[in-house]
């Protein structure tokens, strides 16, 4: 994915045509200011939501199940048998 850099002043400038941009495109903006502790990404609320999601889904170890699983070669497994309140 190519990264796209903007400093504040273009990013205001832009800032509606890039919020279609991020959202068609499920690309970053970076805006880099001068100013080292006033930089941020840009990014949708739906790739936002899928980033806290997997996080959360990480640091609960649910992650860990699903890589355990995906290496598995045991078999069919019938998804009525599992304890989803387990997991």
């Amino acid at each position: 994915m190519a990264e796209t850099t903007l400093n504040p002043s273009n990013a205001r400038k832009k800032f509606y045509q890039l919020l279609k941009d991020i959202n068609k495109e499920h690309k970053e903006i970076q805006i880099i200011s001068e100013v080292t502790g006033n930089n941020a990404v840009l990014i949708s609320l739906e790739d936002w939501q899928s980033i806290k999601e997997t996080l959360l889904l990480e640091q609960t170890g649910v992650l860990d199940k699903v890589r355990k699983r995906e290496k598995d070669d045991s078999g069919f497994t019938n998804i009525d048998e599992i304890d989803w309140d387990k997991i």
